[in-house]
C-alpha cells in the first residue's frame, strides 16, 4: 500500500461510515479495484475505523460529555441532567443488540465480505432509505422511549452485514418509529459511539495479522477523521432538508454496479 492508496481508503472510510451508503461495502469494492487484499490490511482497516470513531466523538463532544457527567453524577439532578441521563440509558439499551450480534457472528461475518453480497446488501439499503424517507413526518415525536432505542439498536445491528449502512439503517429505524428527523439522526450518531469503540477494542484484541507501516496507518486515520467530521455535518443538513432518498438512489446504482462486477 502506498500513500495515495492509504489516503484514498481513509477518505472512502470517512465519507461512507457516516453517509448512509455503507463504509464496509465501499471498502470491499475499493480494495477490489485497487487490487489490495483485505486480509493483509486488517490493522489498517481498524485504524481508519478509529478515525471515524474519533470524528463522531469530537463532533458530538458536548452531548457525549454531558451524558457521561449526568450518568456519573451523584448530586441533585436538574431537568437537563435528567434528560441527559435518560438519553444515556437509551444509548446503552440500544447498544445491546449490536453487542449480542457482534459477539455471536463476528467469526462468521467475514464470509459475507464478497462483492456480490455487498451489491445485494446495497440494494436492500437503498430500499430501506427511500421507504424511511417517505414515512418521515414533520410532526413526529422527539422523545426516545425504550422500545424505540431497542428497535433502532436492532437496525444498527443489521449493519454488521457489509453493504448495509450503520448510520442509514439506524436513522431509518428511528424514522420508522415516528421520531423527528434530526432527533433520529442525532440519536443514531450517539448510539454509534459505544458500539464503534467496542468494535475497535474487540478488533485490536483479537487481530491476528498486523501491518508494519505505521505511516500509512496514520495517513488513513487522519484522513478518515477529517473527512468524517465533514460527512457528519453534511448528512445532518441533508436529513433536515428531507434528502435522505438521494443516498438511496446512489446505493441502488452502486449495488447494481457491484453485481455487474461479478458477472
Amino acid at each position: 500500500m502506498d500513500i495515495a492508496e492509504a489516503l484514498l481508503l481513509g477518505v472512502v472510510q470517512g465519507l461512507t461510515e457516516w453517509l448512509p451508503v455503507s463504509s464496509s461495502g465501499h471498502l470491499v469494492i475499493a480494495q477490489e479495484l485497487l487490487g489490495l487484499s483485505a486480509e493483509k490490511h486488517l490493522l489498517f482497516d481498524l485504524m481508519v475505523h478509529l478515525g471515524t470513531v474519533l470524528a463522531v466523538c469530537v463532533y458530538f463532544r458536548r452531548e457525549l460529555l454531558g451524558i457521561v457527567k449526568a450518568m456519573l453524577s451523584t448530586r441533585g439532578h436538574g431537568d437537563r441532567d435528567e434528560k441527559l441521563r435518560m438519553l444515556g440509558f437509551m444509548i446503552l439499551l440500544g447498544t445491546i443488540p449490536i453487542a449480542v450480534v457482534g459477539l455471536t457472528l463476528s467469526e462468521n461475518i467475514e464470509e459475507a465480505f464478497t462483492v456480490r453480497m455487498v451489491g445485494i446488501a446495497l440494494i436492500v439499503n437503498a430500499i430501506v432509505l427511500v421507504v424511511a424517507e417517505r414515512m418521515a413526518s414533520a410532526g413526529a415525536k422527539r422523545a426516545i422511549r425504550p422500545v424505540d432505542a431497542l428497535i433502532v439498536g436492532l437496525f444498527q445491528a443489521a449493519a454488521i452485514i457489509p453493504g448495509i449502512s450503520r448510520s442509514g439503517f439506524s436513522i431509518s429505524g428511528g424514522l420508522f418509529r415516528g421520531i423527528e428527523r434530526e432527533v433520529a439522526a442525532t440519536f443514531a450518531f450517539l448510539l454509534s459511539a459505544p458500539s464503534l469503540l467496542g468494535a475497535f477494542a474487540y478488533g485490536a484484541i483479537t487481530l491476528d495479522a498486523h501491518d508494519t507501516d505505521f505511516g500509512m496507518m496514520m495517513i488513513g486515520l487522519v484522513s478518515a477523521f477529517a473527512v468524517g467530521i465533514v460527512a457528519i455535518d453534511f448528512l445532518l443538513k441533508a436529513i433536515r432538508a428531507g434528502k435522505l432518498w438521494i443516498f438511496g438512489v446512489y446505493c441502488l446504482a452502486l449495488g447494481a454496479l457491484a453485481l455487474a462486477m461479478t458477472l
